[in-house]
Formats: structure tokens, sequence, C-alpha cells
């Protein structure tokens, strides 16, 4: 009784913590990118002392508050499509073999940038966004989507660093100290 409500409590801190990094991604007109990469590393120590069910949650809380709170719409929006992998990252790792898996994260996240980007264009039409995307051209919009895929492999592999530092020096000195 006394590990679950510290798990729960750990994970409405984190929430609080992805959402407080997503409004500040609002005031900061350069972080529309970096906001839900934090608010993500946020979800991490939820997946280590929760499990997959309860970083879900704690993704779902803070995708929901960052859509209705977050002034930077592009930004919350990211985070709704993209958020979901910090907490289904390791159960992909130990399903597929290095190749297969690296194949999946990548039609996975292209997937979710495709949908977020229909959704945009075709629904919502937010036309800043569009503007934005049209002045670039195609060949730019090329690299643009490159470099979206080198960054998601690099924050694939900082999920992985940060999982690691967390294990072996916040959790093992909360232990120590518990």
């Amino acid at each position: 009784m006394k590990n679950d409500s510290r798990r729960v409590a750990l994970s409405g801190m984190m929430t609080a913590l992805g959402a407080m990094f997503m409004l500040l991604g609002g005031v900061i007109p350069a972080a529309t990118f970096c906001a839900p990469a934090l608010a993500g590393l946020t979800l991490v120590p939820v997946f280590v002392e929760g499990g997959t069910k309860l970083a879900l949650g704690a993704y779902a809380a803070v995708a929901a508050l960052a859509l209705i709170l977050c002034p930077d719409k592009e930004a919350a929006l990211l985070f709704a499509f993209l958020g979901w992998y910090p907490a289904v990252k390791w159960k992909m790792d130990a399903a597929l073999k290095p190749w297969p898996r690296r194949i999946v994260k990548f039609i996975l996240w292209n997937g979710a940038a495709l949908a977020m980007a229909a959704l945009i264009f075709f629904v919502l039409r937010m036309d800043e966004v569009i503007a934005e995307y049209r002045e670039m051209g195609r060949a730019m919009a090329a690299a643009f989507a490159l470099l979206a895929n080198v960054t998601m492999a690099l924050y694939d592999r900082l999920l992985a660093i940060w999982r690691t530092l967390y294990v072996r020096r916040v959790k093992k000195r909360a232990r120590s100290e518990a």
C-alpha cells in the first residue's frame, strides 16, 4: 500500500512538472520543440517506478492539460501525438530485435507526425503553422523531416541515458535514504 501511494504521488508530481514544461514552452517562443521533449522526460521516472500503465496515464494527463492550457498549440499537439513514446519505448525495446525495432520506431514516429500534420492542415486549419510550412518550400520541408527523424533517434538515446541515470543515481539514493 505504501509503495502504491508513492508511485501515484510520483506520477502526480511528474505530471505537474510535464505540464509546467509545456506551459513554459508557450511562454518561450523557441521552445515549440523543446517543451514536448522535456515533458516526455518526466515520464521516465513514472515508467521506472510504476510501469507502462501509470506512465501512459501521466502522458494522457499532461497531453490533456497541454491541449487545454498551453498557448502554443503546435507544441501541445506535438506532445499529444508523440508524447506517448517515452511510456512505451522500453516495451518495444524488449519485444523487438535492434533493426526491426529501429524500423518500427521510425514508422511510428513518422506516422504520428503525418497524422499531426494532417490534423493541422485539413481539420484545425492552423493558418500560422500552415504559412510557416508553405514558406519553407519542398527542399526545406524535406530537410526538416530528415532533421526531425535524426532528432527523434537522438531523443530515443537520451531517454535510455536518462533512465539509466535515474535507476543508478536517483532511485538508488532514494532507497538508501528510506
